[in-house]
């Protein structure tokens, strides 16, 4: 990733409340970045992205939440982001989940409530399937695939931004998604400046 691309990273991370906690979680399948914010002894509450969005994202979403929990919102492994692919190779879903485990571990969170958007909504259930006793609660945003396939006028729509990335493409695919409800500008910039990477995961 660019030099670029990090000060976007950075830009939206520092709109977190003050007192969030850099953390990193060392796995087998490389060192996990987590945003970690609210009280320590209350309930931990697990937040995963959508593709290509990183954990700062749920910038917006701490304070409330943090009010009330612990928050840790990840770097999800394989996506862009300050988590780093190292060791173990991460390939199957069952890697996956396998490396969600170790983050918990690492966490010495024996269980927690996730809540996951896009693609991190198809990650948490699927790693509500594999260890249901980790999860205390569930809550998918608009999970990818989880209950039901891409519609073909979708795909067609994103075809080019996901078979050839460009900053301009993904910037047009994303204003076309949120149907001009008002991107955050922040987080805009984070999201077009991934165009040309090929993370490991993408549903």
């Amino acid at each position: 990733m660019s030099e670029t691309y990090f000060a976007a990273y950075d830009a939206l991370l520092a709109r977190w409340p003050a007192g969030t906690a850099e953390l990193t979680v060392p796995t087998s399948y490389g060192p996990t970045r987590v945003h970690a914010y609210g009280p320590p002894d209350s309930r931990p509450l697990v937040l995963l992205h959508g593709g290509g969005a990183t954990g700062t994202a749920w910038f917006a979403n701490a304070p409330a939440l943090g009010a009330r929990h612990r928050v840790y919102a990840v770097d999800i492994l394989g996506d862009v982001g300050r988590s780093e692919r190292a060791g173990l190779p991460l390939r199957t879903p069952r890697d996956l989940t396998a490396w969600l485990d170790a983050v918990l571990d690492g966490l010495e969170l024996p269980a927690a409530a996730l809540c996951g958007h896009s693609y991190g909504g198809w990650v948490a259930a699927a790693y509500a399937l594999h260890a249901p006793r980790r999860v205390q609660r569930l809550a998918l945003l608009d999970p990818t695939q989880v209950f039901g396939g891409y519609r073909p006028g979708y795909l067609l729509r994103a075809l080019w931004m996901l078979l050839r990335p460009t900053e301009r493409r993904v910037g047009t695919y994303l204003d076309w998604e949120t149907a001009g409800t008002g991107v955050d500008e922040d987080f805009k910039r984070l999201y077009v400046h991934h165009a040309g990477t090929k993370p490991a995961w993408r549903r």
